[in-house]
């Protein structure tokens, strides 16, 4: 969790500027929502890789050199001022992020019993939380006093070297972890490579994550632009709303699901989500925007640990790995989509259209979740059955 929580100020220091960085260097509305998503799409293809090295190899070693890759690609934006060689870099931060996500939530998972994995991945999300409420403040802040100094150019790149520092440090938590123990014969009867990259068991909770995804997107990217273009200062008190529900909501979440149900769980915190878009993109001033981040944290914090326990819910340990690559790849290809869809949305209206559209992938997520709900309770019974 600690080292979690330090990459989260890393990359949440970054990514919602990102689409500021790449208008700072002069490309198209379009290009701007692909450079923003590109490493997720980097990520989605790369999984076909990450997912079998995560079941196969020992995850310390890979987190590790994990940690690596994204302190090299933090380093290199911070070094050149070139939209090619961003992209570049970009690339080699869809390759970290390939790994990132699946190798922390297999660990976490690895060390949860069963019957509370909806509680303890609400309580492991928490340093998801703290990063996204304050990291975009710091990042702020820091290319402010970069601007300040000198040049817009030279905020951008301090905020790029601090996002570098953090992974730096969480190095340090990284190497303290244990390596796995899992023998050889626990590895081999993984089988293959290739069956070891999607099991058919987390897809359909892998698409309900990809839509809401493509809309929760949409807040990481574009509402700091967002707020200079209906004239909002101070819009990046966003993150900081979002994030303190977000703490209150992920845990209190997974308590009430391993309680009471996905179900009773899952469909308001949809309904609360798509909502907080209507609010948004209908807002004129700070307070309105801010009301739509508590609802938007309130809604996407319930539903994300319950899909996430119900994933590690549906397969054996030995494919809980397996299991993470599945829905990162859902994530990946959901993150990679919105700011993309987002960009042409916002070319042809407003970025206030585009949030009230985001209520469409919310809503295709809801009945898709009601569509899985029976086939994920047969398939839980059925382990349970076998003891596993």
């Amino acid at each position: 969790m600690v080292a979690a929580t330090l990459v989260n100020f890393g990359h949440f220091t970054v990514n919602p500027l990102i689409a500021s960085y790449t208008k700072y260097l002069g490309t198209s509305d379009q290009m701007t929502g692909f450079l923003a998503g590109m490493f997720f799409g980097v990520a989605f293809a790369m999984r076909p890789v990450s997912g079998p090295m995560i079941t196969k190899m020992d995850k310390r070693f890979l987190l590790i050199c994990t940690y690596l890759c994204g302190i090299v690609a933090k380093l290199g934006y911070a070094m050149f001022e070139d939209v090619t060689i961003f992209a570049i870099f970009r690339f080699i931060n869809g390759v970290e992020y390939s790994f990132l996500g699946t190798l922390v939530m297999t660990l976490a998972s690895d060390n949860l019993p069963r019957e509370k994995m909806a509680s303890g991945m609400g309580i492991y999300t928490l340093g998801g939380a703290i990063g996204t409420a304050i990291a975009p403040t710091i990042g702020s802040a820091l290319l402010t006093l970069g601007t300040n100094m000198r040049d817009e150019g030279l905020g951008f790149t301090i905020v790029f070297i601090y996002s570098a520092v953090m992974l730096v440090l969480a190095l340090i938590p990284a190497t303290l972890l244990s390596p796995d123990k899992k023998t050889k014969e626990e590895t081999a009867s993984t089988g293959a490579w290739y069956k070891n990259i999607v099991t058919v068991h987390a897809l359909p909770i892998a698409v309900v994550l990809m839509l809401m995804q493509i809309a929760y997107s949409l807040y990481n990217t574009y509402i700091i632009e967002y707020g200079q273009e209906i004239g909002v200062a101070g819009i990046s008190v966003f993150f900081t709303v979002l994030a303190m529900v977000l703490a209150v909501t992920r845990p209190t979440s997974g308590v009430l699901t391993d309680r009471f149900g996905v179900k009773r769980v899952v469909f308001p915190g949809m309904v609360v989500f798509a909502s907080s878009f209507i609010i948004v993109g209908s807002s004129t001033e700070l307070w309105m925007v801010l009301i739509g981040a508590a609802l938007a944290a309130l809604g996407f914090g319930s539903i994300q640990p319950s899909l996430v326990a119900m994933t590690m819910q549906t397969v054996t340990p030995l494919k809980r790995g397996v299991a993470s690559n599945t829905i990162y790849m859902g994530i990946d290809l959901g993150l990679f989509l919105g700011p993309l869809l987002g960009g042409f949305v916002y070319s042809a209206s407003t970025y206030s259209t585009m949030f009230h559209t985001a209520v469409v992938p919310v809503g295709m997520a809801c009945i898709g979740f009601a569509l899985l709900l029976p086939v994920y309770k047969r398939r839980r019974a059925a382990l349970e059955a076998d003891g596993e």
